[in-house]
C-alpha cells in the first residue's frame, strides 16, 4: 500500500503574503490552527495540505525571496481547460508563461510573489 501525501511545505520569507496569494489564486482555505501567521500558514486544497514555513539562514529570518529558476520543486494543479485557468490567473494579476502543448497534454507554467514555480496541466 503506498504512503498517502499529506501535507507540503514551503520555505518562504513571507509566509502571509504567499499563502493569501494561494487562496486568491487557487481558492484554497487556510486551516484553523495558525496562530502564528507569520512563521506558519496551512492551507487545504482539497487533495493535501500546502503549508508555508518562515525560512531561515544563519543570519536569522529570511527578508528576500525563496524562489527562483533554480529551485527543485514545482507544485502542479489539474485544470481541464489550462488556457481558461491560465486567462483567470493572469486576470488576477498572476505571471503566467504561456500554454504549451505536447500532444494532448498542455502545460503552462506560472510564479507566486516569492518566484516559485507552479504548473497548470490538464494531465491526469
Amino acid at each position: 500500500m503506498a504512503t498517502p501525501l499529506n501535507r507540503i511545505i514551503i520555505f518562504v520569507a513571507d509566509v502571509e503574503k504567499c499563502a493569501a496569494f494561494y487562496c486568491d489564486a487557487f481558492g484554497f482555505v487556510a486551516l484553523p490552527g495558525n496562530e502564528s501567521p507569520s512563521e506558519w500558514i496551512e492551507l487545504d486544497t482539497g487533495s493535501c495540505r500546502l503549508a508555508f514555513h518562515k525560512s531561515r539562514g544563519q543570519r536569522g529570518p529570511s527578508r528576500l525571496p525563496t524562489g527562483g529558476p533554480h529551485h527543485a520543486h514545482k507544485i502542479v494543479f489539474h485544470a481541464d481547460d489550462v488556457a481558461a485557468e491560465r486567462a483567470k490567473l493572469v486576470s488576477k494579476g498572476v505571471s503566467m508563461g504561456k500554454v504549451r502543448l505536447f500532444g494532448s497534454i498542455a502545460l503552462c507554467d506560472g510564479h507566486d510573489p516569492e518566484g516559485h514555480v507552479f504548473q497548470l496541466s490538464n494531465r491526469p
